[in-house]
């Protein structure tokens, strides 16, 4: 009963977002300014034992309940459930975590009704049977700010992150499919399985966080898994013969797990409309500047 409730407000609060974004005892955004009175401090990072290294967790806005940032939807129905509250196209945020805190610290400055659609469901039933739940989503400017602020920063990590990898000549890595080493730079052993083994993940300045999607691969294999129908095996052999007859030495491109380790992922999810580049942005991008 919960959840069909949860789903029917969240539907609504999304008709609500998408429309005139009118609302029942809160407030609406049509005629705000686009424009915060005070500059957005952005958090560096969660008190106490929580870190953005390691395995980070974060807070409820309201209360002091923390998930890991891996369970994400976790917090989500948690806030939701518990709280009313609804986060609009999380998907996009590129800094959860840091956005979480932002909101937190925010909503002990001033009511939640101050930022949040008010959605009023089963508004023709008893008082008693009526429920508020609350919309944040990008309508209101501060949150807009707050998320093109994050992707601009998240981009800017992601860009110093790719340069560090592009002049690294320290990397070790191993072959997942001869075991051959490589020492150097991580172009090598990009270019060997692309070259000797028909593997091709895209060019390496394309390509961030290197270690960790090498490992993700890794791990698949070491399950018996397929990288690309997914399928699970039942010896190493037998895998290796289906990836080789099917060809299927290249990686879903339907699974979204990848697209953190693609520089473009990080740039397309910024709006054009909102925020500007300049020609030296670009260039690290979409050029190869070894």
């Amino acid at each position: 009963m919960a959840a069909s409730k949860t789903q029917g407000a969240v539907a609504r609060m999304q008709e609500d977002r998408d429309g005139s974004c009118s609302t029942v005892g809160g407030v609406g955004y049509g005629d705000s300014k686009d424009c915060i009175l005070e500059p957005l401090s952005l958090p560096e990072s969660p008190g106490g034992t929580t870190t953005l290294e390691g395995s980070p967790s974060v807070p409820c806005i309201f209360c002091e309940e923390h998930f890991p940032v891996a369970e994400q939807d976790k917090l989500l129905k948690h806030m939701i459930i518990e709280h009313k509250i609804v986060i609009a196209d999380v998907k996009l945020v590129a800094d959860f975590q840091r956005y979480i805190l932002y909101w937190r610290k925010r909503f002990t400055e001033q009511p939640i009704t101050d930022f949040c659609s008010v959605i009023r469901i089963n508004s023709t039933a008893p008082f008693e049977e009526q429920e508020n739940y609350f919309l944040l989503c990008d309508v209101l400017p501060e949150d807009r700010i707050l998320r093109e602020e994050l992707q601009k920063q998240r981009l800017r990590e992601i860009l110093e992150q790719q340069q560090q990898e592009r002049n690294d000549t320290n990397f070790h890595g191993v072959c997942m499919f001869c075991n051959e080493e490589f020492l150097g730079n991580r172009s090598v052993i990009l270019n060997h399985m692309a070259r000797e083994h028909a593997f091709n993940i895209g060019l390496p300045d394309n390509i961030v966080n290197c270690n960790e999607f090498l490992c993700t691969l890794q791990k698949k294999l070491d399950n018996l898994q397929c990288l690309y129908c997914e399928k699970t095996f039942r010896d190493k052999n037998t895998l290796k013969d289906h990836m080789r007859k099917k060809q299927h030495r290249k990686i879903n491109p339907k699974n979204r797990e990848y697209d953190r380790f693609y520089v473009i992922n990080y740039l397309v999810r910024l709006s054009f409309h909102n925020l500007k580049f300049d020609c030296s942005t670009a260039n690290k991008i979409f050029l190869r500047t070894n």
